[in-house]
């Protein structure tokens, strides 16, 4: 399989600018996500402060005041697993902001 890269864009509860259609619970489970593991690489753009949780683990990364963060795994690595923060998602839609994950996903062919 080639490594492929995708992104999804998350505006709130049933925004149009919403890709692909997503609803909250979708980003917190980690279920939008689940046809794209392994991924390789990862970034993710939103509110500072929000929290990311990677390969089901219970203690968040939280992004920092660039609202950025980006992580390139080497060594044979991968994520396997991918969920947000309920509560930081919630803000997305409060404040007028939005979530923009990128990722690389796939095995590299050989």
């Amino acid at each position: 399989m080639a490594r492929n890269i995708k992104q999804f864009r998350w505006y709130g509860e049933d925004d149009e600018r919403n890709s692909p259609k997503a609803t909250i619970n979708d980003y917190t489970s980690g279920g939008i996500f689940e046809n794209y593991f392994p991924m390789s690489q990862l970034g993710v753009q939103g509110i500072p402060g929000t929290k990311i949780y990677l390969n089901g683990s219970t203690r968040p990364i939280v992004m920092g005041v660039s609202g950025i963060y980006d992580l390139d795994i080497k060594n044979g690595a991968r994520i396997t697993g991918l969920s947000f923060d309920k509560d930081s998602l919630q803000k997305v839609k409060d404040w007028g902001g939005y979530l923009i994950v990128d990722f690389l996903y796939g095995e590299e062919d050989k």
